[in-house]
């Protein structure tokens, strides 16, 4: 039993390589994709992939929008929640904070049990909701996975900056204008 969970996790771990990579590979080839994130609460975030970053449907010319790569075992992502929650309240009408958990595999139910108990006021994507986003920053920004991660991208959709590790909001939002 014990050898047939572990080919079981082995096959699945392959699989999800083969998808992350297939999705960066057809990433690369196109150089305008859109894509939807679909956020633990059902909302749909369509985002089309440009050469200068990305164009958010829904906050197109009205918000700047931090793309915040994170993991709810993650000590500094944990830190950065308190942050990232002022500075979405504090900058609402101009900033749009998504949370993008991409540690470990988990049910919304659960994800949502701790997006309720840690406060957080910005929508938030899973990770299986979430692979070809994954796949296309590892495949075009040099990201290796490692986090906290963000991408941080002005009111048109051009790519400003990119931060691994904890960032003072007075830098995220320098770049967000």
């Amino acid at each position: 039993m014990h050898l047939f969970k572990t080919l079981l996790k082995l096959s699945l771990s392959i699989f999800m390589l083969g998808t992350l990579l297939t999705t960066a590979a057809s990433a690369k080839e196109s150089p305008t994709q859109t894509m939807e994130l679909n956020t633990t609460t059902g909302e749909v975030i369509k985002l089309t992939i440009t050469k200068d970053g990305f164009i958010f449907d829904k906050y197109k010319g009205q918000k700047a929008v931090v793309l915040d790569f994170f993991g709810p075992h993650c000590p500094p992502c944990l830190m950065e929640i308190p942050h990232l929650i002022e500075m979405q309240k504090e900058n609402n009408d101009t900033l749009q904070i998504i949370g993008v958990q991409v540690q470990m595999q988990m049910s919304n139910d659960e994800l949502n049990a701790f997006i309720k108990e840690k406060g957080i006021n910005y929508p938030v994507v899973n990770l299986d909701y979430a692979w070809d986003l994954v796949g296309f920053a590892r495949a075009n920004t040099g990201w290796q996975g490692q986090i906290p991660y963000m991408m941080v991208f002005d009111k048109n959709g051009n790519i400003k900056r990119q931060f691994i590790g904890m960032v003072p909001n007075e830098t995220i939002l320098k770049y967000a204008k």
